[in-house]
């Protein structure tokens, strides 16, 4: 998993996907063949660098306040 892909995230149990995902903020290799990738960011990257420098909480890893997306744009292949 390169820097902006999108995949879907997961419990323990590779079949358990649901609506979740998560955008790679920077390569993560190990996960390949872990996660099922469906997309990649194509421009917007600072938004991502954005949202993963907002302070979190330390237990969890969750950021103090929601990050809510308003705005996104599929374009295909």
């Amino acid at each position: 998993h390169k820097r902006g892909v999108i995949s879907m995230a997961r419990a323990q149990d590779p079949n358990s996907a649901g609506s979740q995902f998560f955008i790679m903020h920077a390569d993560a290799d190990y996960l390949d063949g872990q996660y099922a990738a469906f997309g990649k960011v194509i421009s917007g990257m600072d938004v991502v660098d954005r949202i993963a420098s907002v302070p979190t909480l330390r237990w969890n890893n969750r950021p103090y306040e929601d990050q809510v997306i308003d705005t996104i744009r599929i374009v295909e292949a």
